[in-house]
């Protein structure tokens, strides 16, 4: 098996907030190997269109969002940092749709769809997955969303609980074992 340079990969999060029928991408992060910020930006949305900015989940106010780059803008930096990159994430799929990315499938790494992390939190249904709060605490006996969602902070932490598991993930992906769960929905 080859060995993949840790900086291939990097970590995503993203916070959402609520529009009149859909969610849309209000700020996202994107780390190193090392949790250094690669990438880091609200997102403006038209306040017009904001039904709900869940400001208690996603710390995420009107005043935030003024002036902040377009979707467009910020899509078209984090495609061309996600190019040639392994991308890691905590419900990578949620986190992609709502950037309108399309990745490549063999090169994302979700710790919310691995079995071995979703069997450390006793989650065995299809369908279901970890919340990061709870495999961060399990895997890393580390805290994080004590108050608002950073998406640094999510990105980092998703990061270490990957690298805590690397070995065995990369393994098993190259043997072609089944370690990853369906997609939910």
């Amino acid at each position: 098996m080859a060995v993949i340079p840790l900086s291939r990969y990097v970590a995503l999060d993203c916070e959402m907030v609520q529009c009149r029928s859909q969610l849309a991408l209000a700020r996202i992060a994107v780390v190193d190997y090392t949790g250094a910020e690669v990438y880091h930006s609200f997102v403006f949305v038209h306040p017009e269109d904001v039904t709900n900015y869940h400001t208690d989940i996603t710390g995420i106010t009107k005043s935030d969002l003024h002036g902040a780059p377009s979707f467009e803008i910020v899509q078209a930096c984090v495609r061309e940092l996600l190019a040639d990159k392994i991308v890691v994430g905590h419900a990578l799929f949620n986190d992609l749709a709502i950037l309108q990315h399309r990745h490549v499938y063999e090169e994302m790494r979700d710790t919310a769809l691995y079995y071995p992390l979703r069997e450390r939190c006793n989650v065995h249904h299809e369908g279901q997955y970890p919340a990061l709060r709870r495999v961060a605490l399990e895997v890393l006996g580390r805290k994080i969303q004590c108050g608002s969602h950073c998406p640094l902070e999510d990105a980092r932490a998703t990061m270490d609980i990957f690298l805590s598991v690397r070995e065995e993930y990369e393994a098993a992906l190259a043997s072609g074992d089944d370690v990853v769960a369906a997609v939910p929905g």
